[in-house]
């Protein structure tokens, strides 16, 4: 009997889909802004609900047991409902989203480039012709971590876009290393 290969989808693969997401970022940025935005208040309101229920459980749980009081439950209930608030705003306006995350998106482009500059100057040991490419791509994610960091509202767009550069990019190096190493 032969046996199945469940490790995964191949490398390759993977890199096409990242690939063609980056190519969906590129051609569609306000349609993939409003559709994380959407999904990011669903998530907040689905939280904030499930919170209240939380809340409600233990107070009863508390009661049942004797305390009386709600042994500072009051917190749980106190979050759910700012994190509900958040999602009705977000589900109102998902571009609101998008500025707010245009900052963190920041923050994650400048962490990945120092990390990915500190790898690229590691590879010029080996004399490899990729050490070029790696240097280029992680000085200009090091460059959009700082613009975004500088004027974290203004470029949703702009970050919607370099977000989808940067898939295509990662997606290119992930179906070459995959293929180069087989």
């Amino acid at each position: 009997m032969r046996r199945i290969n469940t490790k995964g989808l191949p490398a390759y693969i993977k890199g096409f889909f990242t690939i063609l997401a980056g190519i969906v970022f590129i051609i569609f940025p306000d349609a993939v802004s409003n559709v994380i935005g959407i999904l990011f208040a669903i998530i907040l309101i689905v939280l904030g609900i499930t919170g209240a229920v939380d809340y409600i459980i233990s107070i009863k749980e508390f009661k049942a047991a004797g305390y009386g009081k709600s042994v500072g439950a009051e917190i749980v209930l106190v979050y759910s409902v700012i994190v509900m608030s958040l999602g009705i705003i977000f589900l109102i306006r998902p571009d609101f989203v998008l500025n707010i995350l245009a900052l963190t998106v920041g923050i994650f482009f400048l962490i990945d480039g120092v990390v990915k500059l500190r790898e690229a100057t590691l590879v010029p040991q080996f004399r490899s012709f990729f050490w070029w490419i790696m240097l280029v791509l992680s000085l200009g994610i090091f460059a959009a971590g700082i613009a975004c960091i500088i004027d974290p509202f203004s470029g949703t767009r702009g970050i919607i876009i370099f977000s989808g550069i940067t898939f295509i990019a990662s997606g290119i190096e992930t179906v070459i290393l995959s293929l180069k190493g087989k």
